[in-house]
């Protein structure tokens, strides 16, 4: 099979990088511990198989995840990468161990790496579209075991989740002000309704003479009016539009929800 380095030298050639480009592992890379000119560039949802070096127990993680480093100096760059490790979650006394890539994955991987390169040291415009998604060819069930990832422990993987979260909680927090907005209208257009004085009824058949008397129109006896019906007593339902409506905004706002939390997982 074929290395890391040879897979990332015939990438370089495809994407018509000429200048000497080396890759190195290091372990104790640091996420966000970049000296001056350096860049970096995180793989996520690599999937990785597993093999524990006590028990010889399997299991696969589709959320590997692989840091880089990378700096170019003149005619030549350098690049620095660390493989996070997982634990078995079997053994008493686990060790940390390594995962195993398939070749597809692999160079799916430094695809992706080429791409930044490109990005941050060429000019290069580069679309989201560009960088290459890692395939999952076999089935991985249950969640993430973020207490036996190295990356989750040391707070990296945590990181992509925080965006999502916070738009969560901003799009709640819209919710929320929105029903309030809603119920505070709906009781100020009840108390209004309830503290609107009756119109004044006036008898349209009784006219004011000049002397202050009343005075009838026409010669007939005509009977004093004794309804007089206010133009502020509707019937439209509007608490019902106001609960249905608010209804409707919380049902859409649970399904972005889940749009945005599974699109993001």
């Amino acid at each position: 099979m074929m290395s890391w380095q040879d897979i990332f030298k015939e990438k370089l050639a495809e994407m018509h990088v000429t200048e000497q480009w080396t890759l190195q592992e290091d372990d104790t890379l640091k996420a966000k511990a970049l000296s001056p000119h350096w860049k970096e560039f995180v793989q996520r949802r690599a999937l990785g198989r597993f093999q524990c070096s006590q028990c010889c127990h399997k299991w696969t993680s589709a959320k590997v995840l692989i840091l880089f480093h990378m700096r170019q100096c003149p005619g030549w760059g350098i690049i620095q990468m660390r493989v996070f490790r997982q634990e078995c979650r079997r053994c008493p006394n686990p060790q940390l161990e390594y995962p195993e890539f398939s070749l597809e994955t692999v160079e799916r991987i430094l695809h992706n790496l080429v791409v930044k390169i490109l990005q941050y040291f060429y000019n290069k415009p580069v679309q989201s579209s560009d960088l290459l998604e890692v395939v999952v060819d076999i089935p991985v069930t249950g969640p993430h075991d973020s207490a036996r990832c190295e990356a989750c422990r040391l707070g990296i993987c945590n990181k992509s989740r925080q965006a999502p979260a916070l738009d969560t909680w901003k799009a709640w927090k819209a919710l929320r002000d929105a029903w309030k907005a809603l119920t505070d209208a709906d009781k100020d257009r009840t108390q209004h309704t309830k503290s609107s004085p009756a119109p004044e009824c006036v008898d349209r058949e009784c006219l004011l003479d000049a002397d202050g008397s009343l005075k009838r129109q026409g010669s007939g006896p005509h009977r004093a009016s004794t309804h007089c019906p206010s133009p502020c007593s509707s019937n439209f339902p509007w608490k019902r539009c106001c609960c249905i409506g608010s209804s409707l905004l919380f049902v859409l706002a649970m399904i972005i929800f889940f749009v945005v939390y599974f699109t993001r997982m």
